[in-house]
């Protein structure tokens, strides 16, 4: 039994939940520019969700407090910056997003676009390797694209801080924070990714039928001819030490991890992994029984 006269992990679980960002019916650069389409429409249209672990929810928060940290750490060096710009008025219809920060750099004249991100200490190795993920390059060239809109003078690249959460068991690992550059991808070919899945979204919101309020919505309601195709499954090469071989694996998108909807709109979480071939040595490919149809996609490295 408790000493305190209140539940305080139910105090925390609702007022995180409280806190979360309400329904506006806009797409976010955050969360909607890649990964499941289907999970964008079942988002902004406002459907049904199961309830958060509180696991995730405190992770959540733990990055947003690193963001009000860092911002409140500039600030008090006197460092020049915008920070939270709302990028809603510049960004495609139907878009919206707030960008971590804009730092004057006084001897390019420019400001840099800045992106707080936390990562596992065990996927700093990968982003060392190949920089910034994809889907942060996507959401920050948005932001860019737009900031450039508004007339202000930028730095030509983009910069995402990477601070990891955690050290790793491995002794000759160091990890550290990473700071990943890049060029914005080009505003025509992004714009049109952002266009065609605000009109997928908009077509499906369109297809939810409207009911009053003695009428409440049930979750079959939000299953329609509209609704994409739960995100299909990716293939993955993975090294097999005891056979010396590369397997090729069928495995969850990323999103699937995160599917915040009951399975009844969207099962993805349910999705396993299946393995459907493997590499031998020399690099050539060999189906898994009853898996001939499936042609692989992705080779071992070099």
């Amino acid at each position: 039994m408790s000493l305190l006269p209140l539940d305080l992990t139910e105090v925390v679980h609702s007022e995180l939940q409280r806190e979360r960002r309400e329904n506006d019916n806009l797409m976010h650069a955050s969360s909607h520019i890649t990964g499941s389409l289907r999970h964008a429409q079942l988002d902004v249209a406002g459907a049904p969700k199961v309830q958060s672990e509180l696991l995730s929810e405190i992770v959540l928060m733990t990055g947003t407090m690193w963001h009000e940290w860092l911002h409140g750490a500039l600030r008090r060096l006197g460092v020049p910056y915008m920070a939270e710009v709302n990028m809603n008025p510049w960004l495609p219809p139907g878009w919206g997003g707030t960008l971590d920060a804009l730092v004057w750099n006084p001897e390019i004249k420019a400001f840099v676009l800045v992106d707080f991100k936390t990562a596992k200490g065990e996927g700093m190795r990968y982003i060392a390797r190949d920089g910034a993920k994809e889907e942060h390059k996507l959401q920050t060239s948005a932001y860019w694209h737009a900031a450039r809109k508004m007339g202000l003078p930028l730095a030509k690249a983009i910069t995402v801080f990477y601070l990891p959460k955690n050290d790793t068991r491995s002794k000759d690992e160091l990890i550290e924070p990473i700071l990943a550059d890049f060029e914005p991808y080009p505003a025509r070919q992004l714009h049109a990714t952002m266009k065609a899945r605000r009109a997928r979204v908009e077509e499906y919101m369109s297809s939810v039928p409207l009911k009053g309020t003695d009428e409440p919505m049930v979750v079959s309601d939000w299953v329609t001819d509209a609704l994409e195709g739960v995100q299909p499954r990716e293939q993955r090469v993975y090294y097999d030490r005891a056979s010396g071989t590369y397997e090729l694996k069928m495995i969850p998108h990323w999103s699937a991890a995160y599917c915040p909807f009951p399975v009844e709109l969207c099962d993805c979480s349910m999705q396993g992994t299946t393995k459907i071939g493997f590499y031998d040595i020399d690099g050539t490919y060999y189906p898994r029984k009853n898996y001939e149809q499936i042609l692989p996609e992705v080779e071992p490295p070099s």
